[in-house]
Formats: C-alpha cells, sequence, structure tokens
C-alpha cells in the first residue's frame, strides 16, 4: 500500500488536456495525498450534489445527497468551536496559573496525592495534620476562585458545551448518513467521505482497512470526476455571449440589489442580501477571468467555488486584500453558498454580512480597476503600434 497513498496515477484528464465539451479538468489535483485528500473530496463533492436534478426527488427518506452538505456544514462549525475552545483553553491556563488542581504531600510517607476536589481533600483528612489540612482548602479554594472568575470572563465553558453539543449532532448525522441506502456514485462518495472524516481524520491510521479506505475514496472522487455530465447538457453561461462589459453591469446590479435590501431589512442575516452579493462576486470575477483570455467553459467548470475562482484570477494579475482572499477562501471552505440556498437552518454558521458587503466591494475596486489599466494598456501599445 506504499503508493496508494501519494498515487501518481493520471486522472481522467489530466491538466493541460483540452475536453472539447468541458474545457481543462480544473477540479482534482495531479496527485491527491494526505495532505489533501479531504478537502479535495469536500470541494468535489459540493458540486455533485449541486448538479442540475440532485435537487428533485420523489417523497421518502432524505438522500444522502441531501444529507452530506448538512452534516459537513455541521462537522465544520465543530471544527471551528474546537479551535476557538484550544484557544480559550490556553488563555485561561495562562490567567488562572492553571487547572484548579493542588499537590498534597502525605504525612508520614513519601507519596504526592493530586486532588482536584473538597472532596479528595476530606478523604485524605487522616494523613493529613489539621494545619496542612485547612492550608490545602483555602489553596484549592483560592485556586477554583481564579479558574472561575477567568472562565467566565473569557466563555471557556460555554465554548466547551457549544463544542460537545456540535460533535454530538455531527455523529448523529454522520451515523444516520451512513445507515441510509445510496441511489448514486456521489452518494457512496459523499458517505465513505463522512466515514473517514469522523473517524481518521488526521489520515494517520495505518491498520487495515483505513489506508484500503483513503485509497478507496480516491478512487471514487477520480471516478464520479470522469462521470460527471457534459457541461453542453448543463445550463448556459452567460459568458458565452456577454461580453465583459455586460458581465460587469450586471454585477453591478446584484451589488446595488443587494445594498439596497440591506438598507431595508433590520436583519443581519438576510439570505436573499447574501445570494445577491455572492452572485456579483462571481461575475466580477468572471468578467476579469474573461477579460484575461479564460475560456467560458474553464470558469463554468468552477461552478460556485470562490476560493477557485479568486486563485485564479490572483494568477491572472487580480490583486486583492489579504482579508478579501482568506474571506473568499473561508465563504468556499465553508460551503457559504450551498447554505443559504438549501440549509437555512445552518445560517447561524455564515460569515458576518457586513465581511460579505466588504468583500464585494473590495472585488469591485479591484476588478474595475485592473479592467481599466488593463485597456488604456492596449491602447497605448496600439497607438505605439501604429
Amino acid at each position: 500500500m506504499a503508493d496508494s497513498e501519494n498515487s501518481r496515477t493520471l486522472p481522467a484528464i489530466t491538466p493541460g488536456k483540452e475536453n472539447p465539451e468541458r474545457g481543462p479538468s480544473e477540479n482534482l489535483p495531479y496527485i491527491i495525498d494526505r495532505r489533501n485528500l479531504l478537502p479535495v473530496a469536500a470541494r468535489l463533492l459540493s458540486q455533485l450534489v449541486a448538479e442540475p436534478g440532485n435537487h428533485r426527488r420523489a417523497s421518502g427518506p432524505t438522500p444522502v445527497r441531501e444529507m452530506w452538505p448538512r452534516w459537513y456544514a455541521c462537522h465544520q462549525q465543530r471544527v471551528r468551536a474546537t479551535s476557538l475552545r484550544e484557544k480559550l483553553e490556553k488563555e485561561l491556563l495562562e490567567e488562572a496559573g492553571g487547572r484548579p488542581v493542588m499537590t498534597l504531600q502525605i504525612v508520614d510517607g513519601d507519596a504526592a496525592v493530586e486532588v482536584r476536589s473538597f472532596a479528595d481533600i476530606n478523604r485524605m483528612a487522616n494523613q493529613l495534620d489539621p494545619e496542612h489540612l485547612s492550608q490545602a482548602r483555602a489553596e484549592l479554594r483560592l485556586h477554583r476562585r481564579r479558574w472561575k472568575e477567568a472562565d467566565q470572563r473569557l466563555g471557556y465553558s460555554a465554548a466547551v458545551a457549544v463544542e460537545q453539543e456540535l460533535a454530538q449532532q455531527a455523529g448523529i448525522s454522520g451515523r444516520v448518513m451512513w445507515i441510509t441506502p445510496p441511489s448514486s456514485l456521489t452518494e457512496v462518495t459523499a458517505k465513505l467521505h463522512c466515514l473517514i472524516v469522523m473517524n481518521d481524520p488526521s489520515l494517520k491510521l495505518e491498520d487495515a482497512p483505513w489506508p484500503e479506505l483513503r485509497t478507496m475514496l480516491k478512487d471514487l472522487l477520480r471516478v464520479a470526476e470522469k462521470c460527471r455530465p457534459k457541461s453542453s447538457d448543463g445550463p448556459a453561461y452567460s459568458g458565452k455571449a456577454a461580453g465583459v462589459q455586460g458581465i460587469l453591469n450586471l454585477a453591478t446590479q446584484y451589488q446595488d440589489a443587494a445594498g439596497k435590501l440591506g438598507e431595508s431589512s433590520s436583519k443581519p442575516n438576510h439570505l436573499p442580501r447574501r445570494l445577491l452579493a455572492l452572485h456579483a462576486m462571481e461575475l466580477y470575477l468572471n468578467a476579469f477571468l474573461l477579460a484575461k483570455g479564460v475560456s467560458p467553459t474553464a470558469i463554468r467548470g468552477v461552478r460556485h467555488d470562490l476560493g477557485e475562482r479568486v486563485r485564479m484570477a490572483s494568477e491572472a494579475g487580480l490583486v486583492l486584500r489579504k482579508r478579501t482572499v482568506a474571506h473568499l477562501a473561508t465563504l468556499s471552505a465553508n460551503n457559504e453558498y450551498y447554505i443559504i440556498r438549501y440549509a437555512p437552518e445552518l445560517t447561524s454558521t455564515l460569515s458576518q454580512v457586513s465581511r460579505v458587503m466588504a468583500t464585494v466591494d473590495d472585488i469591485s475596486r479591484k476588478v474595475r480597476k485592473a479592467l481599466r489599466v488593463s485597456r488604456l494598456s492596449n491602447v497605448l501599445y496600439d497607438q505605439r503600434s501604429v
């Protein structure tokens, strides 16, 4: 299994090879290994479950393709909650001077005993002299008061409770998905991805069947990518007919609509406003990429992945603020587009709407500036040529 964890098997469409129907394959990297297996799987699954036709179903049990986005959003929430809890725990230990734990020396003995409560001290009362017993109680009371005050100030206990609740929700959601019969290759891939994330998130387990399961997930990703519907079967893309200026104008209309909707609404998580802003971001980046010579087919292949769009735009010369780039990556990693459209019960995981509007404003300014400079350079070049 040594080679299976770092496979160099060529994907169905190799990088740089043009597919006349779908354009270059940009969804899967050339090499899938332990560093990128789970993020790549999550990104592709997010695209697959959003395929046209995947949202129509007859009455009956909820299919896996609808369970997976909700489970993954909950999992991502739990990951962020764990990161926050670890940060607060470190701050709490520094501020409180350690956990409310004491080490007592037994009278007439060399053994040291760790105590965490007054009940522990009371059980050892006959092994301590009265002076040490009173001092131990006073010190433990002081340590616990410091810990409690720091805890209330930092909110550590609340963070622990949130983390535990999210872990329980993700666990229940994942187990329900495991026992739900799949109806497609995408759903099988989603179930396997969930299984590995919940049991081997660091991809370090070497006992069978975990290396084999990781290899199977990579194989399923390659097959799923190969079997995706051709772009000609999907909805029309405005970039085929519209010019760069037309797309810019459309992006401005969506951005203005998002701004006006915010002015008339007091709800900080107003979903239509977010959707308008995200679509404006896509259109601005599409216009820039088209102006830089990227084919409409390649842009369509990125679907709603803003993180991948900004990566392509950055390579083509677009310079955005670091906070904007980081936020675009967060929007993609957290599947905010799909939560807004298909999982409104998970809106608590969304980034702040003010951050969304700041991001679309920055993209708008930088794209328009870059395209103006590009047009001016072309004009000057033409004049010099004449």
